[in-house]
């Protein structure tokens, strides 16, 4: 089960969000301390990332913490911090619904890159990031307003120091133990085979593995999923 929490927590955390921030097209930009919409104003994501960046840029500290020149890696390892803040101090519906949002974000890749998530990879691989921007810009509305409220609260709880949220370890691993036992019979069989060899593993097995793992960890009863979320967002620690 170790292994399982492992691979989830990099795909979602490391291969997935970070492509779509890190890139010549990212769902926000961070220039010379400003936050600034990516989308012209005839986007139909024009307004709800205009909130985002209005909020970001109406918090002082926020703004403050930006204010440096970043490089890729430097300002990926800025975004990591905030959202492992996030996955300890924000609420169990924000956390929940940001999961929601990148498990709507998987099944809309295609079966090349989706597989490429469970597989050790670059952290900047240029086509994922490229097919992962182009996902998340066919999701609903609803998860992208979701997904940047989780985006900004995370950020402003890391620059504020928010409270850390207690976690009950028993819980964690309750959560855990309920995501195996949703693969019995073939189910956890066809699982267990990608996880072990997930580079020899054919596309569609491993796109089939993050796929189901990641949606079944929001579709777990509501101690779980929240557990389940401040694992993946947090890095597993």
């Amino acid at each position: 089960m170790k292994n399982l929490l492992v691979l989830v927590v990099l795909v979602v955390l490391g291969a997935v969000l970070h492509k779509a921030f890190l890139s010549d097209r990212p769902l926000v930009r961070v220039s010379t301390g400003q936050f600034a919409n990516p989308y012209p104003p005839s986007s139909e994501l024009h307004a709800q990332h205009q909130a985002f960046v209005d909020a970001a840029n109406a918090d002082e500290k926020l703004r403050e913490r930006f204010a440096g020149t970043f490089t890729s890696k430097g300002l990926y390892a800025e975004l990591k911090l905030a959202l492992s803040r996030g996955a300890q101090t924000l609420d169990a519906g924000t956390l929940v619904n940001a999961t929601r949002a990148m498990a709507a974000v998987i099944p809309r890749l295609p079966e090349a890159s989706c597989a490429k998530l469970i597989r050790p990879a670059d952290d900047f691989d240029p086509e994922l990031g490229q097919d992962v921007r182009d996902a998340f810009e066919r999701l609903p509305a609803r998860h992208h307003r979701n997904f940047l409220d989780f985006y900004l609260k995370a950020l402003k709880a890391e620059v504020h120091g928010a409270p850390v949220v207690r976690v009950d370890k028993e819980v964690s691993q309750r959560a855990l133990r309920h995501l195996g036992e949703a693969y019995p019979g073939d189910f956890g069989r066809r699982l267990e085979a990608v996880l072990r060899d997930p580079v020899r593993a054919a596309d569609e097995d491993a796109c089939w593995a993050i796929n189901s793992m990641t949606h079944t960890s929001t579709q777990l009863d509501d101690e779980s999923a929240e557990a389940m979320s401040r694992l993946i967002w947090g890095g597993g620690g």
